[in-house]
């Protein structure tokens, strides 16, 4: 892992969220983008070092959803750091006895990094997102 790439924060409102975002700590937000695959709709807040990946879900099949219907104010949903090569470290997840949620390989997000998520069982409460970094 070479650094800290975003912490997700799940919220039941992505325009309230920008908007608190910027407006009370003068940050900037992006565009929003729709991930269908994901079941959210979504904008980063930059903070120079990392990012806060803003999560809203669409549709009531995203686990989003259920995230923030148990969550209704939303709250920290994941954290990403970022690897060199996410096939390596599937593989040394896998070998160091880690649950690699999904059918267990990386896979292209929505930006076309590849990425896996680790079950948080295994990682002291926390689901973390591994993703690889930009060459």
């Amino acid at each position: 892992m070479t650094r800290l790439e975003h912490v997700a924060l799940a919220v039941p409102d992505l325009d309230a969220a920008i908007t608190f975002f910027s407006e009370t700590f003068g940050l900037t937000v992006s565009a929003t983008v729709v991930s269908p695959e994901q079941g959210v709709r979504m904008a980063y807040v930059h903070l120079g070092n990392a990012k806060l990946e803003l999560m809203e879900p669409v549709g009531g099949a995203s686990p989003i959803a259920k995230f923030v219907s148990q969550n209704p104010s939303g709250g920290i949903h994941h954290i990403c750091v970022e690897t060199d090569d996410a096939d390596k470290a599937v593989a040394a997840a896998g070998d160091a006895g880690l649950r690699v949620l999904g059918d267990g390989t990386a896979k292209p997000g929505h930006h076309g990094k590849k990425l896996f998520f680790l079950h948080p069982k295994d990682t002291l409460g926390t689901l973390m997102e591994i993703e690889e970094a930009d060459e």
